[in-house]
């Protein structure tokens, strides 16, 4: 069974992705501070090669973090679901890609283009991993199922509709006045002149603490129904 939501909710919801993606991209970006690969001259002398070393390297990172920004600022102004979930996720996913777009062109095009002998570094796979993560929030935007909900038509009561009809109160009145050998219409044992109270509207007769025991747990008398004013 699907879940229905608000548009605001999915809003939300594409707008909270958008930020994972502008975060990660974020990182990534940090990575080209990282040494990316380690150049073996000999058995002593190394060199290492930072991501921003690389201009075209340098540029896709800056620029994939650049558009998740921009896919960021698109999730929290478009008000049309339909509009956001392929604009926001389609500006996210491109971002994604040019992140996995610079450290690729270091590792196939840049590296063997420079015939030497060395060793990836921690930083080129950080690189790799970041971007591919940036690919998965991307993609659950563009995934995300939209249902178009249609509300209901609510009728309005016509001008000519009755009053609702409000039911007359009754109230317990003291009474010691009463026949020989009468009992509590609540509990049945045989009433005290003292302690008697009577219905005002079918005069039926009840100690005081069951009728006040009564009324506080359901309002009505218990003979005629009719709402107790206290």
């Amino acid at each position: 069974m699907d879940l229905e939501v608000s548009s605001q909710a999915v809003l939300g919801r594409f707008f909270k992705l958008a930020l994972i993606v502008a975060g990660i991209g974020a990182v990534h970006v940090l990575t080209l501070f990282m040494s990316w690969y380690t150049v073996v001259s000999d058995t002593i002398t190394t060199t290492t090669i930072q991501g921003y070393t690389v201009a075209e390297s340098l540029y896709m990172s800056i620029a994939g973090g650049m558009v998740c920004g921009i896919a960021l600022l698109l999730s929290s102004t478009l008000s049309n679901i339909i509009t956001a979930k392929w604009l926001v996720g389609a500006t996210a996913l491109v971002g994604a890609l040019l992140a996995i777009a610079s450290p690729a062109y270091t590792h196939f095009i840049v590296i063997p283009a420079l015939q030497v002998r060395g060793y990836l570094e921690i930083g080129i796979f950080m690189s790799y991993f970041s971007a591919i993560a940036m690919t998965v929030p991307a993609a659950a935007i563009i995934a995300t199922p939209i249902r178009v909900e249609i509300m209901p038509r609510v009728e309005l009561p016509s001008l000519g509709t009755s009053a609702p009809v409000i039911e007359e109160a009754v109230e317990l009145v003291r009474v010691t006045d009463i026949p020989a050998g009468a009992i509590c219409g609540i509990c049945y044992q045989e009433l005290d002149p003292e302690t008697t109270m009577m219905c005002s509207n079918c005069q039926t007769l009840f100690h005081k603490g069951c009728i006040d025991i009564w009324v506080n747990l359901n309002g009505i008398c218990p003979s005629c129904k009719k709402p107790v004013v206290r």
